[in-house]
């Protein structure tokens, strides 16, 4: 149990070290570390209220209820809470398993006689909650990174090519992995678009569509991930990737008019 222990500790440390410098690529508002210090014991409450919710679900599941709703607000719970913003930030990579698995419960909860499945999301939900804690808390008894001059996410976002369409090419890169048979670096791609690309621009798009950018964070995170593991079919995948490119394409009409917008230094 000791060394079980060891080596998850292990594996937080690295989530959030790897995930140290993300914390630039989100606006002024997104919480430093001595915040995420002082608000751990809210941030234990909210996962708590959360974990209780979907208990409460599931039993009222098991019982033939129609709970479906019930996980919708339960996502946007999840959305308004300050957990989300400090997890998205500081431990990044414990954030995408937290919405695969409310995408997952929120799938199951509409299937009959599917209890098993209701159940094990359930679970990973709960661990997913467990785990982005335990890594804030990491993130808390950490010294605080080094801040640099230039912020990396502008940096990221910057070249010849726009962002969006980095975007764009890599999801048809996902599609093409997917295809032919490499489902891990399918997943890696979708991973590392979502850290390295959309958390860039993300800041920009929210002032103006809040809600499309909630869409496109399910997109990467849930409805890409749950598909791959459930080993749907390419053109299943395909299907998915060519409706977030609809979205990007509003995401890339944001970022033009805010780019048309911006007062000139002259």
């Amino acid at each position: 149990m000791k060394s079980s222990l060891s080596f998850t500790k292990s594996l937080l440390l690295g989530a959030v070290l790897l995930c140290g410098q993300a914390a630039s690529a989100h606006s002024g508002d997104a919480p430093s570390v001595a915040e995420v210090k002082e608000h751990l014991g809210d941030y234990e409450s909210e996962i708590a209220d959360m974990r209780d919710t979907a208990a409460k679900i599931v039993a009222d599941y098991d019982k033939g209820e129609k709970v479906g709703k019930r996980v919708d607000a339960l996502v946007e719970t999840w959305e308004e809470v300050e957990f989300h913003e400090a997890v998205e930030t500081h431990a990044m990579v414990l954030y995408p398993p937290i919405w695969t698995a409310l995408g997952g419960l929120r799938e199951a909860v509409d299937e009959d006689n599917a209890g098993e499945a209701v159940a094990e999301w359930q679970m990973r939900l709960n661990n997913a909650l467990h785990e982005g804690v335990g890594a804030l808390k990491l993130v808390a008894s950490q010294p605080a990174p080094a801040t640099h001059g230039k912020d990396e996410a502008t940096t990221s976002a910057a070249g010849d090519e726009p962002t969006i369409q980095i975007i764009k090419d890599n999801l048809a890169q996902v599609v093409e992995r997917y295809r032919s048979g490499d489902s891990e670096g399918a997943s890696a791609l979708i991973h590392q678009t979502y850290m390295q690309r959309f958390e860039g621009i993300e800041g920009t798009l929210i002032e103006s569509d809040a809600d499309l950018v909630t869409d496109l964070e399910k997109d990467f995170n849930a409805t890409l991930p749950l598909l791959i593991e459930r080993s749907a079919s390419a053109d299943k995948l395909a299907a998915a990737v060519k409706s977030m490119n609809a979205k990007l394409d509003r995401a890339q009409k944001i970022l033009d008019e805010a780019a048309a917008n911006k007062p000139s230094v002259f």
